[in-house]
This record gives structure tokens, sequence and C-alpha cells, in this order.
């Protein structure tokens, strides 16, 4: 696992990261689930996300250092959390597509 940037605030805890994996695959069940932070801006721009989820350990991580932001600017009420590990993420997403 690489290292987390200090960037990346606010961390979910353990039992976040559970509730959130939860949720991901409810909307992954309900094709609601858009992935990527071109996908992300695009929706954030349409005033479509409610919540955004970020992997803390991405290289470079100023890739999503935008989204925060974008966050702040266009929804009124976001939720916006940093996922400790990417890969144990898309684990769990592409596990849901099998």
């Amino acid at each position: 696992m690489s290292e987390i940037n200090p960037k990346a605030y606010p961390l979910s805890d353990s039992e976040l990261t559970i509730a959130i994996l939860d949720l991901v695959q409810q909307a992954n069940n309900y094709k609601q689930l858009k992935k990527g932070a071109n996908e992300a801006t695009k929706t954030l721009n349409r005033g479509l996300s409610d919540l955004i989820i970020m992997a803390a350990d991405t290289e470079p991580l100023e890739i999503l250092l935008h989204l925060p932001l974008l966050c702040e600017d266009k929804v009124r009420h976001h939720h916006l959390m940093f996922f400790y590990n990417r890969q144990q993420f898309f684990t769990i997403y592409f596990l849901l597509m099998i």
C-alpha cells in the first residue's frame, strides 16, 4: 500500500469504510455508480452528485484535489470522503461487477 498523503482529508475510519462499501454496492445495483475524476467532475457540475468518495493513496493526489473545491462551489450540501486504499476499493468494485 502506498503512503497516504496528508492532503487527503477527511479520512474514513474502519466502520465508515464498511458503510461506504455497502453504499457503493447499493449504488452499483441501481446503476447509479460513476467512477473516475472526470465522471465526478461532470456530475458535480450538473448537480447530480450527493457523495464523492476518493482514494487517499491516489498518485498523484493532485488529480483529485479540485473535487473538494467543486463540491463547495456547486453543491449546497456536499459529502466528501477519502477512502484509505484504492486497491481495496477497486477490488470490491470489480467483484460486484461479476
